[in-house]
């Protein structure tokens, strides 16, 4: 099976399929290069606030990981918390509006400036719509991601032998790199292949007739990918 996220969730990933018994392989579709955090002023903000666990270098700073961290979901948390964030609040959801819910709950606009730490291209539904709920958001993008062209030798040589049961995808951008990347031939392969996807969204960027299955999770996040995964048989 493949597994198509960047690091650093690809090793984490390929380490839990080999538990439930798959012989994964690392077929990453996208780069992420990260940004230097711009100086954000004098006064530091009441929380930060990250949707990625790709923002979590960038932010671990001594100035920053003593102020409340609130992760989108479970893995983003732990990461943080292994980078030394000492007050990290999860949203339960595991999602982006999950995520501003517990802001909008836990968070006050007269605190002080939300330091929203992003990827290029990400995060304006939530900053929109927390400067609509008062905040004061410092949105810094902290990381870039680029798609790769092609897929991986070795990705390709297991599509085309028949032994790629399911492909995990963890993001619709993802999936975009994926399949812009395939040839006809690897395409005609994906009708014996599972596809294992993080959202309703990202299965929505798939054409399922191409598919063995297109499955979701129950979850949208790591656990829940490799639930609806399962043991391999």
């Amino acid at each position: 099976m493949l597994v198509t996220r960047p690091p650093p969730g690809l090793a984490e990933t390929m380490a839990a399929t080999v538990a439930q018994g798959w012989c994964p392989v690392a077929a990453p579709m996208l780069d992420i290069v990260s940004c230097p955090l711009a100086h954000g002023g004098a006064v530091p903000p009441q929380a930060v606030v990250v949707t990625s666990s790709q923002a979590i270098s960038a932010i671990a700073r001594p100035d920053l990981v003593n102020i409340p961290c609130y992760a989108v979901g479970a893995a983003t948390a732990r990461r943080a918390r292994a980078a030394g964030f000492a007050h990290v609040h999860v949203a339960p959801e595991g999602t982006a509006e999950g995520l501003g819910r517990m802001l909008l709950s836990s968070a006050a606009p007269s605190a002080g400036v939300l330091l929203l730490a992003m990827g290029q291209g990400y995060g304006m539904d939530l900053a929109h719509g927390l400067r609509g709920a008062g905040f004061r958001v410092r949105r810094r993008v902290v990381y870039r991601v680029t798609q790769r062209r092609r897929l991986q030798a070795g990705a390709c040589d297991v599509l085309l032998q028949g032994h790629a049961g399911a492909v995990l995808f963890y993001s619709p951008r993802t999936v975009r790199a994926f399949m812009d990347a395939l040839t006809p031939a690897l395409r005609a392969a994906l009708a014996q292949v599972r596809a294992i996807v993080i959202s309703e969204r990202t299965a929505d960027m798939l054409e399922a007739a191409q598919w063995k299955s297109v499955e979701v999770a129950p979850t949208p996040d790591s656990a829940g990918m490799l639930s609806r995964l399962g043991a391999r048989g």
